[in-house]
């Protein structure tokens, strides 16, 4: 089930925004949860996440945009850091906010 429905609307143009102009130095506290649930849905919209929490980036890693090998202790240790939220925005906002501030910032 789409745990998004249709209330974001969210065009390609914006996903792909969103994905490349992640803040570096964003304080995850003083997010607000629309905006996680907007990050968690577009997550999910590519699929790099489904609702069960489930990362997959191995499109990514086929590509060569992340190294499998170097992001698989971070992904590890992020997915163990947030395995007992049980909100969907909050879980994927929080994961991939742990990777991308160790790995994907430095891409």
């Amino acid at each position: 089930s789409d745990p998004c429905g249709d209330k974001y609307g969210i065009s390609e143009e914006e996903a792909n925004a969103v994905m490349e102009d992640w803040p570096r130095n964003l304080q995850v506290a003083s997010v607000n949860r629309t905006h996680k649930c907007y990050v968690a849905c577009i997550l999910w919209y590519f699929g790099i996440i489904d609702t069960s929490g489930n990362v997959f980036l191995d499109e990514y890693f086929d590509l060569g945009v992340i190294d499998e090998y170097a992001v698989a202790p971070t992904l590890n240790r992020c997915v163990y850091q947030y395995r007992n939220e049980t909100d969907f925005c909050e879980r994927t906002f929080g994961l991939f906010y742990c990777i991308r501030l160790e790995k994907l910032g430095t891409m």
